[in-house]
């Protein structure tokens, strides 16, 4: 018998992270064939329901370092996805919000991200999804 909790191939935690990976791989590949990658993704995401943002904020919200953000909201800028703009009451800080285009890229994303978790929850029912939703919560509240 394996120990689900204990350490291996078995445990939970083990079963967990390999889970997460085939997911994040298979988001990834939907993201890809959809234009844009994860982080690209998590971006637009964050300013759609978000709204504009200071960049540094936007930072801080997706746990990344302003200096890592900074390459992908050039790329993105570039792309015509996002605009910069000044802060109010703050000069130095920068706003970022969606272009249309970046909107309707995210709409696109959008789709894609429905049919990855539609194909993560296949064969799950409704409240199969709500109780692995609720158990994923109470996890992530061991770590703070």
């Amino acid at each position: 018998m394996v120990d689900a909790i204990g350490t291996g191939l078995g445990s939970l935690g083990y079963r967990f992270n390999m889970i997460a990976r085939q997911a994040r791989a298979n988001f990834e590949q939907r993201l890809g064939e959809a234009g844009a990658s994860f982080t690209t993704w998590t971006i637009l995401e964050a300013l759609t329901v978000h709204g504009p943002m200071i960049q540094r904020d936007l930072a801080g919200s997706l746990h990344v370092s302003g200096q890592t953000l900074a390459r992908q909201v050039d790329r993105l800028v570039e792309t015509g996805w996002l605009e910069r703009g000044e802060a109010e009451g703050d000069r130095r800080a920068v706003r970022l919000h969606l272009t249309d285009a970046g909107r309707a890229a995210h709409r696109r994303l959008q789709r894609a991200s429905r049919k990855a978790n539609e194909q993560l929850v296949a064969g799950l029912s409704p409240e199969e999804i709500d109780g692995l939703s609720e158990l994923l919560t109470r996890l992530s509240r061991n770590f703070g």
